[in-house]
């Protein structure tokens, strides 16, 4: 049995691959149990990794999150060692070994692992060494990323949608790029590491989509070149508008209306009888004058009343 001091051990280890970290509830349950006999049913993994030169838990968190957490409680009187946690022990070479081997024992035992625990498991697989699962520059290797993290189809292809999305959009740009290079489909399916029709389907669709795309610029440019043609007739017109003269300017310019009388008005001047006093009138004047005196004593009275006001 080995043994090992708990402050030599990283908590924080990414070999922790479950999303939210250790269920306290199950931590305290552990801790009660440790406090009544000493020990676990199943030690502790630690390792150590050889390139940092840290000991990380490989199963266990939950276990020794429990013996740290009985040293700082006061629920319950209890001696533990904390320089002599006992442990089981092996050594991997890197950190993507040991949360390899992290998530294996992660997925046979412990607390039941949820989807998001193993979504992170393989993300995090990825993270370190994300060479080791891929089957070619740009696919991922299915067969090897589901043994390792044991997990379902369909929990692959939902963990790895994003991580596969990447792969397949660089493979298409640099696809893209070499033929852009003048070079064959043949000799591009060749240098990715894929089948010509790959190459072929995805050319046709670049193709398609710049088409698309010259396309609804055409459209946009013959309708900014409507929407000017408009704006220059709409202005062509307001200048025409701004040269006709208005109403008012009609109005204003037209000469005054002759008086109706005008055409009677020849400023005829006649002359009044010898013995009245002379003055000038016109011939409507006259007229009128004409008029009154052939009405009655009584209706010419009442028409000089008239006259008057």
């Amino acid at each position: 049995m080995n043994t090992i001091a708990l402050s030599k051990i990283n908590l924080d280890a990414p070999t922790q691959l479950r999303a939210l970290g250790e269920d306290m509830t199950h931590v305290k349950d552990l801790a009660y149990s440790y406090a009544d006999t000493g020990t676990f049913t199943e030690l502790p993994w630690v390792a150590l990794v050889q390139e940092t030169g840290e000991y990380v838990p490989i199963d266990g968190f939950h276990r020794l999150n429990a013996i740290d957490w009985l040293t700082k409680q006061n629920e319950i009187p209890v001696e533990v060692d904390l320089e002599n946690v006992a442990i089981r022990y092996s050594e991997f070479e890197t950190m993507a070994d040991a949360i390899v081997a992290a998530a294996g024992v992660n997925a046979n035992h412990g607390l039941k692992r949820k989807s998001s625990d193993i979504h992170s498991t393989i993300r995090k697989l990825l993270e370190v060494d994300r060479m080791r699962f891929l089957k070619d520059k740009y696919t991922l290797d299915k067969k090897e990323i589901m043994s390792v993290v044991k997990c379902s189809s369909a929990t692959y292809k939902r963990a790895t949608e994003e991580v596969r999305g990447e792969l397949t959009r660089s493979r298409d740009f640099r696809i893209t790029t070499l033929s852009d290079e003048g070079l064959t489909q043949a000799e591009i399916a060749k240098r990715i590491g894929c089948g010509q029709t790959t190459v072929s389907g995805i050319l046709k669709r670049k193709s398609s989509v710049s088409l698309s795309a010259k396309l609804v610029n055409e459209q946009q440019e013959e309708s900014h070149e409507e929407i000017t043609s408009s704006n220059i007739d709409t202005d062509s017109s307001i200048e025409t508008t701004e040269e006709q003269p208005s109403v008012l300017a009609h109005v204003t310019e037209a000469s005054v209306a002759e008086c109706p009388w005008d055409d009677i008005e020849d400023d005829v001047e006649v002359q009044e009888e010898a013995t009245g006093p002379s003055f000038s009138e016109t011939s409507a004047q006259a007229r009128i004058r004409l008029f009154i005196e052939d009405l009655s004593e009584e209706d010419k009275a009442y028409a000089l009343k008239l006259l008057a006001v």
